[in-house]
């Protein structure tokens, strides 16, 4: 007997329609909104903190304070799911964590001991619970939107969510960076280059940077380390400071009005609150799941990664062979491929699937740290040097968008530690990277990485062995 539609069924299809069109239109807002307030707001960080070493070079200043704003930030990780409980969502939490760039940004106005570090201790203790509460809501809006539109997985829609959202976060950085080379163009063509002994082969300080032989006695004592005199200079990083400024401020107002409450997630939600000292443990616990701590070593790659690129490869490669003001250009393709391929691939694991790009990206990252090793950059490596940035971008994209997503389907109902977790774990490689920076030459660095990446694949190949046999017993093949 066939089923008759009625006007009343129809008028309910309709409307429920209607329902579902409206609620992934608020989706889709809400992920463009927290986008643009991470563009505004790390379009300011980035810009400080390439520009750190070179404004604030006397003993060290500079170099320091990233490294305590990455070593707080593995201790705010830790606490990030209490954090986020504790103020209530995931959109409230991101709007507190801004003010502590506003904070930050208001100390480089007059950067000394007793006010650049202390804001990067609190910029670091804020850092974990706002990329914890970012993660997870975009991951739960993604799976929300999947939910909507009857998708059996929602791997491909959280890879795409995430694939938006690095492509305006990526944007960031090409501004910043633009300014940074704007400033230091104006200056000295010759400041940071270290002679013959480039790339691999670097195992010095530059004489200009050499932070063990200055002390800082007074604010922007080393703007004229550029070639600029100060009172130009000063006009020029003012100015600057106060956009910088004026885009924290903005990013957390559009936060706090335009953004959302966290999209509900059933597997999330609990009638009962959950007591403190279970918030407290929940990021700790993570690492009782064995299929977890095969992936570690790959999320500290992606610390490693983008510390490598930012310290190592500016100072040893770009700035060593070019001069240092070419270190924003550089830094603004690597953004700009990094930005393309953010969405490219987060569309093509649908397709691809996540395990695939992951070891493809792992092998090309293989090539390049050969080739890094055997290459010896000069004042005409210029394109080279282009695309070698643009292949560290394109790898260090696909691992962030595929492992988030990755980590997002395997712990649905523990987001918000497991996110922290790989914060922690990005955050650990990075200070690592920073902390023997200045001890090693160029190529017992990539050998260190290196090791760590082949750690890395392989735990996440005995990983994807482990999870393929629980699922189908009857096949041992990966």
């Amino acid at each position: 007997m066939e089923s008759k539609t009625t006007p009343r069924t129809k008028l309910l299809s309709e409307e429920e329609t209607v329902g579902q069109r409206t609620t992934t239109k608020r989706i889709w807002k809400n992920l463009i909104v927290i986008s643009v307030v991470f563009l505004l707001n790390f379009g300011a960080f980035r810009s400080l903190q390439s520009l750190q070493s070179t404004l604030n070079s006397k003993a060290g200043l500079g170099v320091v304070s990233l490294s305590f704003v990455y070593a707080s930030m593995v201790l705010s990780c830790l606490y990030a799911p209490f954090f986020i409980h504790k103020v209530g969502s995931c959109k409230w939490t991101v709007v507190v964590c801004l003010f502590g760039h506003v904070l930050y940004t208001g100390a480089n106005f007059y950067p000394s001991w007793f006010t650049l570090i202390p804001s990067s201790i609190l910029l670091g203790l804020i850092s974990g619970p706002l990329w914890t509460a970012q993660i997870t809501y975009l991951t739960t809006s993604a799976q929300e939107y999947a939910k909507i539109l009857q998708h059996d997985n929602p791997e491909g829609d959280i890879a795409m969510f995430n694939g938006m959202f690095y492509f305006f976060n990526d944007l960031s950085g090409i501004s910043g960076n633009l300014i940074s080379s704007l400033v230091l163009s104006a200056g000295n063509k010759h400041f940071g280059r270290g002679g013959g002994f480039c790339g691999a082969m670097d195992c010095g300080i530059r004489p200009e940077t050499n932070w063990t032989s200055h002390d800082v006695t007074k604010p922007i004592t080393s703007f004229s380390s550029t070639g600029v005199p100060d009172h130009k200079q000063q006009e020029i990083v003012y100015t600057l400071f106060g956009v910088f400024l004026a885009c924290n401020i903005l990013a957390a107002l559009t936060a706090g009005l335009c953004l959302d409450k966290d999209v509900k997630n059933s597997e999330l939600s609990s009638d009962e609150p959950t007591p403190v000292s279970q918030l407290l443990l929940r990021t700790v616990r993570v690492f009782k799941d064995v299929d977890y701590v095969l992936m570690v070593p790959m999320l500290v790659i992606i610390g490693m990664s983008e510390a490598i690129v930012t310290g190592e490869i500016t100072k040893s490669y770009v700035g060593c062979a070019l001069g240092v003001q070419m270190v924003g250009y550089v830094m603004m393709c690597y953004c700009a491929a990094s930005s393309v391929a953010s969405p490219l691939f987060g569309h093509l694991s649908k397709y691809e699937g996540a395990r695939i790009l992951i070891l493809v990206a792992a092998a090309a990252n293989a090539v390049l740290l050969i080739y890094m090793l055997l290459w010896q950059p000069d004042e005409d490596s210029l394109a080279t040097i282009l695309s070698v940035s643009g292949g560290w971008a394109v790898v260090r994209a696909v691992w962030r968008i595929q492992l988030l997503t990755v980590l997002g389907v395997m712990y649905p109902s523990n987001q918000e530690a497991v996110f922290a977790n790989a914060e922690m774990a990005g955050s650990i490689g990075s200070m690592l990277v920073f902390a023997y920076s200045s001890a090693l030459c160029m190529d017992v660095k990539l050998y260190i990485y290196m090791a760590v990446l082949a750690l890395g694949t392989v735990g996440y190949g005995a990983m994807e062995c482990k999870t393929r046999y629980r699922n189908n017993p009857e096949t041992n093949t990966f």
